[in-house]
């Protein structure tokens, strides 16, 4: 007899959201990824949900019983407007962006003077940061990671941190049971193919279709998910290179988007033990692309109400890119946003020069911005095109804890 569908187990969990969980006799699983709320995290925490409930094998520990496992995009309602590559995903696997399940309803359905009655996994972030960590920091029972490992949750299981690609591979390795066909099976279920086409989507997006960072975890992860949708399927069939470039195509479409937009889409923040906090930003469009639609002061004004609302001490933003004349981009600016940020970021800087091979624009780069120490704002075309932000943050962050 057939299980669920996925379309199924984020409807019967976003009913359970919405009908309250404040029973105090009610024992969730709560999946969250991380707060940038990418496809990634997306993904890794709706699939790691659905598989648990699918295979009847909460966390590997069948006498954990759960009322409710909830996977959680990490972000409010109202931002789920700026990932249009989610929103593409939904449509084509048919599923209604209503059932996305967000932190601010989670948080309005439970008791949060009852946190003993959540259990927490982790997909792609170590460190639950936050309202969330605030709440369930103690409640961690698993976690799979990409991220630079912060040595938290040693009770963890599982606890698998690994430098893949993507962390949906992860997840996908580790449920390679379910995803396994047997000798003997013509096909697998259409329900079936959509969780394997679900599971595709981020790691040919973070991987750019398995040609840059991508790991033999991830190649694998690949092939698995490639067998189960083709699996059966006679004539026309899915095809990997148009899935990606369709992905990707919606990704970049932020040519709506207003500059604030832009800086919260894709954002991640840390706040240190000496209490220096430090945010950073992704945009899928170059500087230059960024300066000429909404020009150098609005950015830089930008920024420091972002800094201000936030409380940053240090800023950056990242870009990657395709340039028609060079091929794959990345760009770096950084700004100071205290004085006590000051001294650190500086220091970070001069690291920063020679591990990310940062050089200046020139001006057939067309970038109308300009490093200014007065303004204590720098920008470069950074060459170490493999430093995304899961390397950039640990560098700065490990200035910050100075």
């Amino acid at each position: 007899m057939a299980g669920k569908s996925i379309q199924q187990f984020l409807a019967t969990a976003r009913a359970a959201v919405r009908s309250g969980l404040k029973s105090t006799a009610t024992k969730i699983l709560l999946v969250t990824g991380n707060e940038s709320a990418d496809l990634d995290s997306f993904t890794s925490s709706l699939l790691f949900a659905y598989l648990t409930d699918a295979t009847a094998d909460c966390s590997r520990d069948k006498s954990i019983p759960y009322d409710s496992i909830i996977p959680l995009v990490n972000i409010p309602r109202e931002e789920v407007s700026l990932r249009p590559e989610l929103h593409y995903l939904l449509a084509r696997l048919k599923i209604p962006e209503s059932d996305v399940i967000c932190k601010d309803e989670f948080l309005s359905s439970i008791d949060t003077s009852k946190t003993d009655k959540v259990d927490v996994v982790l997909v792609d972030h170590n460190h639950l940061l936050s309202d969330l960590g605030d709440l369930f920091g103690n409640n961690v029972v698993a976690l799979l990671d990409h991220h630079a490992d912060e040595s938290l949750y040693p009770s963890a299981k599982p606890r698998i941190i690994a430098p893949v690609g993507s962390c949906t591979s992860l997840v996908v390795n580790y449920f390679a049971d379910y995803f396994r066909i047997s000798p003997d099976e013509f096909s697998v279920s259409e329900e079936k193919k959509d969780v394997a086409r679900l599971a595709l989507a981020p790691i040919l997006v973070d991987t750019a279709n398995l040609t840059s960072k991508a790991t033999q975890e991830d190649k694998d992860a690949v092939a698995t998910l490639i067998s189960v949708i083709k699996s059966g399927t006679a004539g026309a069939v899915d095809n990997q290179e148009e899935y990606y470039t369709a992905l990707m195509t919606a990704k970049r479409s932020i040519d709506s988007f207003s500059l604030h937009d832009i800086i919260r889409k894709d954002y991640k923040e840390w706040l240190e033990g000496n209490g220096l906090r430090v945010g950073i930003s992704s945009s899928v469009k170059s500087l230059a692309w960024t300066v000429q639609k909404f020009g150098s002061d609005r950015l830089k004004k930008d920024i420091d109400m972002w800094a201000k609302e936030r409380k940053l001490d240090a800023f950056v933003f990242m870009d990657s890119f395709q340039d028609p004349e060079e091929g794959y981009r990345r760009d770096l600016l950084v700004a100071v946003c205290s004085e006590k940020g000051n001294s650190r970021v500086r220091k970070f800087l001069d690291a920063a020069k020679t591990e990310l091979k940062l050089e200046p624009f020139s001006e057939k780069d067309g970038v109308a911005i300009q490093s200014s120490e007065e303004e204590r704002l720098w920008c470069w075309k950074q060459k170490n095109l493999k430093a995304s932000r899961k390397q950039v943050a640990p560098l700065i962050r490990q200035f910050m804890q100075e």
